[in-house]
């Protein structure tokens, strides 16, 4: 059977089409009207907003992006701390304050063990007052003693110059020594005659003269030229270290007369070793001059009379300025060896083991509270044997 077909017309299809819009508002919740009411968009997929989008939020829930790696969603771990910078390495320091304290204790022990024994007294004032203590106090301030006290060698032609100067300076400080001598009271001339001193018996006096003319002039340069000069030179401009080691050196002997041809030998002595610098050239000096005034103390009697006085000043003077005359040009053929004289700071090389670490210096001190008592027991009298 055929089905009939039915051709709606305009007006009847119209009125269908508003009675299905009828029942379909009929149907759905009634929205309120919005202010602007404006045709909606027909929905379209939309891409996912991006992190740096401005956009209002819709009330659609958007699905969040998948990581791709472990670290898009993990956070950066925080830079550990590196290791603390190592401070860099302290300037050595050198202090003339430690060596002085030990002088102003040692050397009246040393005075003391030299009234008991002179010979023996002697070498223990220069081993145990001087030499030692200059080495042990480098050490405890975790430096290298040979530097400090400029123990390096010379340069070669600064040898026979010192030697030579060595021989000018004893001929003038002599000179200026009874000069000066000619103006003190003849009392305090005698009590300080060092002539005194090599009149021993045998054996002692050979000793006196070997510890006079070479352990001597070894110890006291490596305590005033090496330690002490150099500590000074840290501080000071080098003429004032010159000159106050000399001033130390010459109050530590004690002697009124000889004092002003000493101190010009000291200031003498730590002009060498500045110039090379090393102390070679001063023990060298230094040797010479106390081995020629050794050999004429042994020659010579007491001090001069004081009918004689008058004219040894008169010739006193004529030797001084003809030893200054001659000095002076050998002094500057040894600056012309030394052009440039070497860094007081150079001295200053840090030991290994660092401050403090000198275990020897302990013994070095045992050992000279030994050597002193045995020098108080040789010394002390021995109990008269029954006839």
């Amino acid at each position: 059977m055929r089905a009939r077909m039915v051709r709606v017309s305009g007006p009847e299809r119209d009125g269908e089409a508003a009675r299905e819009g009828d029942a379909e508002a009929s149907a759905s919740p009634r929205l309120s009207p919005s202010p602007s009411p404006s045709p909606s968009p027909s929905p379209s997929p939309s891409p996912s907003p991006s992190p740096t989008s401005t956009s209002t939020p819709s009330s659609t829930p958007t699905s969040t992006p998948i990581p791709t790696s472990i670290s898009d969603s993990t956070p950066a771990p925080a830079p550990e701390p590196g290791p603390e910078p190592v401070p860099g390495p302290r300037t050595p320091r050198l202090s003339p304050a430690p060596l002085l304290l030990a002088l102003l204790g040692l050397y009246p022990v040393g005075i003391a063990a030299q009234s008991l024994s002179p010979a023996a007294g002697l070498v223990w004032t220069q081993l145990f007052a001087f030499a030692i203590p200059a080495a042990a106090l480098a050490a405890r301030a975790g430096l290298r003693p040979a530097p400090v006290l400029r123990l390096g060698p010379p340069p070669p032609t600064t040898l026979p110059l010192a030697a030579l100067a060595g021989l000018l300076a004893f001929l003038a400080g002599g000179a200026l020594m009874a000069l000066w001598a000619s103006l003190l009271p003849r009392p305090l001339v005698k009590a300080f005659d060092v002539t005194r001193l090599f009149e021993q018996p045998g054996w002692a006096q050979w000793a006196m003269v070997v510890a006079a003319a070479l352990l001597a002039p070894l110890c006291e340069e490596l305590a005033f030229r090496g330690h002490l000069l150099t500590a000074l030179g840290q501080r000071r401009r080098p003429v004032a270290a010159i000159a106050v080691s000399a001033a130390v050196f010459g109050a530590m002997h004690l002697d009124p007369v000889r004092l002003p041809a000493v101190l010009g030998l000291g200031a003498l002595y730590g002009w060498l070793t500045w110039r090379s610098g090393s102390v070679w050239p001063a023990v060298l000096a230094h040797a010479l001059n106390n081995a020629a005034a050794t050999a004429l103390a042994l020659q010579s009697g007491p001090a001069s009379s004081d009918s004689s006085r008058e004219g040894s000043a008169q010739g006193a003077l004529l030797v001084l300025l003809a030893a200054l005359a001659g000095l002076w040009p050998v002094l500057r053929a040894y600056q012309r060896t030394t052009p440039s004289p070497p860094s007081m700071a150079g001295a200053l090389v840090p030991s290994p083991g660092g401050p403090g670490r000198a275990g020897w210096t302990w013994w070095a001190a045992l050992a000279g509270a030994v050597a002193l008592l045995v020098i108080a027991l040789l010394a002390s009298p021995q109990p008269a044997s029954p006839r």
